[in-house]
């Protein structure tokens, strides 16, 4: 019998967003095929115990987050692929450590340090670039979530194209919550009604303070709209948490759980993503998915993620997401239009195909023999 490629993919986990979704998502989908011999390292073994059989053990490789990084990149990751000895060594966070012995396959996520670096502050900057640098200049395959980051990415690292696979999120399709435990829930997280949402990461490049500015406008005019954001708080976050204390129109939950984070999407009168940048954009995704009729900046990735099934924005402001907003929210057909193509959009992108576009990816490294810049 032939013995199946073993391929060592990490998981970095301490921080929640879209590369942990995605790596323990790939991670389940990659193990199905049954056509690879896996090891996941990580730092959150218990979500990958459902995971584990004969073809797939977790290793745990704890980090405490912030600078324990580094260690656990270049000193904990290739102490243990010594004694794993892989194939392949997949890392799904943007870097590599520096001693490899074996074949390497790296995720690029974004290059929004690049495209947008005022968004980031300087030591957090300077970490992703020089991290996605040198990942990039030593891996055997890349792998990018869409066409718009293979596009950056060959903008800022040429030698990078040849060696590039884009391979598509999958989209979880939505769970409808029951009516009265979705009231239940709506109550206890005190959700106003109605309300525009808004999910992800508080920062500067995602513009939650135009959002914010946008309904408190539409609000004057009228409509009862106000705006629900969902989000830890990050890097320079202070132009949206000045909107969001200014007054009632905000309503903020920093952290809810799986099954809240569903009525937050099925109760919402539509959702907003004015973003700067996306590589992907699961949030985006999720919103399609639970037919929440969506508006979303017409830049870098979302509009290759939603196609025709989502009002694009003429610029990034308020005024522009007043006038989108207004006119949505005023049009019961239009919404019913968009929910609909966004439920149809989201089954297009599935986990399967995702899996199937990385193994392709570790295969090209297994043959890769050109040396690298």
């Amino acid at each position: 019998m032939v013995a199946l490629p073993h391929v060592a993919i990490a998981v970095l986990c301490g921080t929640t967003g879209g590369p942990a979704t995605y790596g323990r998502r790939l991670v389940k989908a990659l193990n199905s095929t049954g056509e690879l011999r896996l090891s996941v390292l990580t730092d959150r073994p218990a979500w990958f115990a459902a995971d584990a059989n004969d073809h797939c053990e977790v290793v745990a490789v704890p980090m405490r987050g912030g600078i324990d990084r580094l260690r656990w990149q270049h000193h904990a990751i290739p102490k243990v692929l010594r004694a794993l000895q892989p194939d392949v060594y997949h890392d799904t966070k943007n870097a590599l450590p520096w001693r490899l012995r074996c074949r390497s396959v790296v995720t690029v996520h974004d290059l929004a340090y690049h495209t947008v670096p005022d968004s980031f502050g300087f030591a957090s900057r300077l970490f992703l670039q020089r991290a996605t640098h040198a990942a990039v200049r030593r891996a055997d395959a890349i792998v990018v979530p869409s066409a718009a980051t293979a596009q950056d990415l060959a903008h800022f690292y040429p030698s990078s194209a040849s060696r590039t696979h884009v391979v598509l999120h999958g989209i979880d399709a939505h769970q409808p919550v029951a009516t009265a435990q979705a009231e239940a829930t709506a109550a206890r997280l005190g959700l106003p009604n109605p309300y525009v949402l808004h999910v992800g990461t508080i920062q500067a490049r995602k513009n939650v303070d135009l959002i914010i500015a946008a309904v408190r406008q539409l609000r004057s005019n009228g409509l009862p709209h106000r705006v629900l954001v969902v989000g830890r708080r990050g890097w320079l976050s202070e132009r949206a948490f000045a909107e969001i204390e200014r007054d009632e129109t905000a309503h903020w939950l920093e952290h809810v759980s799986d099954d809240d984070l569903r009525v937050c999407y099925q109760n919402a009168a539509a959702f907003v993503s004015p973003s700067a940048y996306e590589g992907f954009g699961f949030a985006v995704a999720d919103a399609l998915a639970a037919g929440v009729p969506t508006v979303i900046a017409n830049i870098s990735s979302l509009p290759e993620l939603c196609g025709e099934a989502a009002v694009r924005l003429s610029d990034l402001s308020s005024a522009a997401i007043a006038q989108a907003l207004g006119a949505l929210l005023g049009d019961e057909q239009r919404c019913r239009q968009l929910s609909q193509l966004g439920k149809a959009r989201a089954a297009q992108f599935s986990w399967q195909a995702c899996a199937e576009g990385h193994l392709r990816a570790y295969r090209s490294a297994m043959k890769t023999d050109v040396a690298k810049p």
